[in-house]
């Protein structure tokens, strides 16, 4: 047996500061303080007929957790109704982290007589009949916090206090493990120490209960993938496939780009934004308010970039005026919205005629590396494609000694003017000094020179800071500082693309708090819409006759022909299809263009196959469901990986429990069901998705962790955050995340591949599970992988208003049955 001393003096150097939270300062000996006071109080109370359970709470426990541990009163909840009953305290900020089941004083916990304060196992705790009490106490308490998901938990009746793990993952059950007692409050206040740590917020947080009580946390065993040499080794291409892949990204991604093919690209095949899909899994109304955190956090309207006729008018209006109004334009879109395009439509096509008449540069941070100081690569980059572009050198001695000629006749009419003519060497010296420091301040330089290239030229400057969603988000936030120091001192009209959460966080933390630019918003295409102008741009190259770039490199294929007519009749036809790629790519169209382009030269495909059907059949060739799905999941590798795939595998665990397997389609399910577009633009904050999957038996840890797997494969997004949402209060589903709940799970091509990254929790069903090629091996794989879930469902006891595995199973079962006969019939 462990002391409380001995656990104390272990953990001297760690001694506990005062600790900050939202509600104010908590401190140690403020803390033991009150306790002093409640422990004089109750003494003076001892004549007095012991309280009832509410008198207890009244007076003891509500005055332990609230002046001795110093909870904030706004993280004590009680009296919350579970499927078994109500507890009666259960703390958490996002969460129950510790549940107390509180009896009435005159309730003694017949504790051994040799009990001490301290580490000590439970069972000899509970042998002695007579104590019946606690035994029911830690007994109904437990039935709480495996409802709840929560481990820690606490009995008392006010003067004895019992702390032990009442749900447990390391093959111990609750109560043949330890428990650590306090068996008066004069033992507690002699040990103060040791309960602080562990039951103060803080304490309740580091999780110190797990160490002290010998819980290790359990890891999953290892997937199929763990045993399979060289996973995920890469699927290699025949010659045909290989050479369509080559030339199907040089006709769909790199020639829209080259200057030969710009005005075809931008006049006849350009995807206006705007349009609502009607494949999205999501709410059309979701999608409508995709930009509506930026507007209400900031206070500032912005308006489409695209109206029903067209281009806004005011956004062509602003580009004519901007430079007179010295604040930037922001062209506001998420990652692959199409913002670049946008832009260089808008320059050639849409409003051609105020650039026409003006000086145009782009400055491109996609398309370099590291940069170290953004301010610096803008004036450099500026400069180059003056004197590149423009034949403007603005570090000539002509244009400096020009554009500073006020200046320079101020110097010689100075106290060095006499030096001219006695002294020329020493005059020109000092000239050349009197000029450089002016070009000392860079920025300034460049403002002057803009006003006088604009006034000499006739022509207004204009400037796009482009691809700056693709830095880091320091670097976004520096650029769009750097957008409005041009848009302010220099003569120019200053355009910036930025991610609408990068905006938003800028809006929050300051950086743009004191700008008010004028914003409009980029939404992306409809996908259909946009591949099939795609297609249709790249046949009318491989049509073309007259000399080109395509010519030039020999671009000719009747593979590729025949594949791109086939791929723009799936677009226009193909629904199921096309709701696929809609949804998974996320309104991403470089992603939605990348999956294509991956699909025309993928190795998983008979694509000799498809051609001759395309070639030679009556109605051409129809894409399955199952050989885009294939495509996608696997990439260029052999098996698949949740690493290198787009879309995610829905059944992964993080700890060793059976619910684990259905707490990403359950999580996604809610947020489904429950997310409020018109009061918070489709946001819940995650405090009540941690309630709700903690009513249904998952502890904090496991929806932390399901959380960031979501936000990591884009099922989820925070309005702040791309990735992370650490930081993030609130978070709503993705069209990625809605279309794997409700479509893949029930689908043998999207389960028999996550089978291999999916860790088996059932040593006897994980050896029926193998590495297998064959059709028939891979269908009865399924079907046992299909029946351990079946169990693991029926183990956790879970329940759902929405998604509910066995109607999934029944329909896995059903596609299953479906292909075995399909291959039976073809044999």
């Amino acid at each position: 047996m462990s002391s409380s001393s001995e656990m104390a003096s272990s953990d001297e150097n760690q001694l506990l500061g005062p600790v900050t939270f939202d509600g104010g300062i908590m401190g140690f000996d403020e803390g033991a303080a009150a306790l002093d006071a409640l422990i004089s109080e109750t003494e003076r109370g001892s004549e007095t007929p012991p309280r009832n359970e509410a008198e207890t709470r009244f007076h003891i426990i509500d005055t332990v957790l609230t002046q001795v541990l110093q909870w904030p009163r706004d993280w004590i909840h009680v009296e919350q109704k579970t499927d078994s009953g109500y507890t009666d305290y259960e703390l958490g900020e996002a969460g129950t982290v510790l549940i107390i089941e509180a009896k009435r004083e005159g309730t003694i916990f017949s504790l051994p007589s040799s009990t001490t304060k301290g580490i000590h196992r439970i069972p000899p705790l509970l042998r002695d009949s007579s104590n019946k009490e606690l035994n029911e106490a830690m007994t109904q308490v437990m039935t709480y916090c495996s409802s709840r998901g929560v481990a820690p938990a606490i009995v008392t009746n006010g003067q004895q206090w019992v702390a032990f793990l009442a749900s447990r993952t390391d093959s111990t059950a609750p109560l043949k493990g330890k428990a650590l007692v306090f068996p008066s409050l004069a033992a507690l206040r002699d040990d103060f120490l040791t309960f602080w740590r562990h039951f103060s917020t803080e304490g309740v947080a580091s999780r110190r209960i797990y160490g002290t009580l010998s819980v290790t946390r359990s890891t999953p065993p290892p997937p199929l993938s763990a045993l399979i040499h060289n996973y995920p080794g890469v699927k290699k291409r025949n010659a045909m496939q290989a050479n369509l892949q080559v030339l199907g990204e040089l006709v769909l991604e790199d020639f829209p780009t080259n200057p030969a093919y710009a005005e075809l690209f931008l006049t006849e095949c350009y995807a206006t934004s705007g349009a609502l899909s009607n494949y999205a899994e999501v709410s059309r109304e979701l999608l409508s308010t995709r930009y509506n955190a930026v507007a209400e956090s900031s206070g500032v309207s912005s308006e489409p970039v695209q109206k029903r006729k067209g281009i806004n008018e005011d956004l062509a209006k602003d580009a004519a005026i901007a430079a007179l109004s010295r604040r930037p334009i922001v062209l506001l879109g998420s990652v692959g919205a199409g913002k670049s395009t946008f832009i260089q439509r808008l320059i050639h096509v849409d409003a051609k005629e105020v650039f026409d008449n003006a000086l145009t540069l782009m400055v491109n941070y996609g398309q370099e590396g590291v940069i170290d100081n953004p301010t610096d690569f803008t004036i450099k980059e500026i400069e180059r494609q003056l004197r590149d572009d423009h034949a403007i050198d603005i570090q000539e001695k002509k244009f400096i000694e020009d554009l500073y000629r006020t200046d320079l006749n101020r110097f010689d009419s100075g106290i060095f003017g006499s030096l001219k003519t006695t002294q020329p060497g020493t005059f020109e010296l000092k000239r050349i000094e009197f000029l450089e420091d002016f070009l000392k301040d860079r920025s300034d330089h460049m403002a002057r020179a803009f006003e006088r290239i604009s006034r000499s030229r006739r022509k207004q400057v204009i400037v796009f800071l482009d691809n700056v969603d693709q830095r880091s988000r320091e670097d976004q936030n520096a650029v769009f500082l750097i957008s409005n120091e041009l848009a302010a001192k220099w003569h120019a009209t200053v355009f910036v693309t930025l991610r609408p959460e990068t905006y938003y966080e800028s809006e929050r933390y300051g950086a743009a708090s004191g700008y008010h630019p004028r914003i409009f918003t980029i939404a992306p295409p409809r996908t259909d819409t946009m591949l099939q102008k795609r297609i249709d741009f790249g046949l009318k190259i491989l049509d073309a006759k007259e000399s080109g770039p395509a010519n030039q490199v020999g671009l000719s294929s009747d593979n590729l022909e025949y594949f791109l007519k086939m791929l723009g009749d799936n677009f226009r036809f193909n629904q199921q299809l096309i709701q696929m790629i809609e949804n998974v790519s996320g309104g991403n169209m470089r992603r939605a263009l990348g999956f294509v382009t991956q699909f025309i030269g993928s190795g998983h495909l008979d694509t000799e196959k498809i051609i001759t059907i395309q070639k030679f059949g009556s109605s051409g060739y129809t894409i399955p469901q199952h050989e885009f799905l294939r495509s996608l999941l696997h990439g260029d590798s052999i098996y698949y990986d949740p690493k290198e795939s787009p879309l995610p595998n829905l059944f992964r665990v993080s700890q060793p429990l059976a619910a684990e397997h259905f707490i990403v389609p359950l999580l996604l399910d809610f947020l489904d069901r429950h997310v409020q577009v018109k009061n918070m633009n489709g946001y819940m904050d995650r405090q009540a998705i941690s309630a709700y999957l903690q009513s249904l038996g998952y502890t904090l840890d496991g929806i932390a962790s399901a959380l960031q797997y979501c936000a990591r494969h884009r099922l989820i997004e925070g309005p702040q955050m791309d990735a992370s949402l650490d930081q993030s209060e609130q978070c709503r589903p993705t069209t990625v995340g809605i279309y794997s709940m409700k479509r893949l799970p029930g689908l043998f091509a999207y389960v028999d591949p996550v089978i291999v990254d999916t860790p088996v929790l059932d040593q006897a069903v994980a050896l029926k599970i193998g590495d297998e090629f064959t059709l028939d091996g891979r269908l009865n794989r399924t079907t046992a992988f299909r029946e351990y879930l079946d169990n693991c469902w029926e183990e956790s006891n879970l329940h759902s208003a929405g998604w509910c595995w066995p109607s999934v199973s029944q329909a896995l079962h059903e596609d299953v049955e479906r292909i075995r006969r399909m291959s039976r019939k073809n044999k």
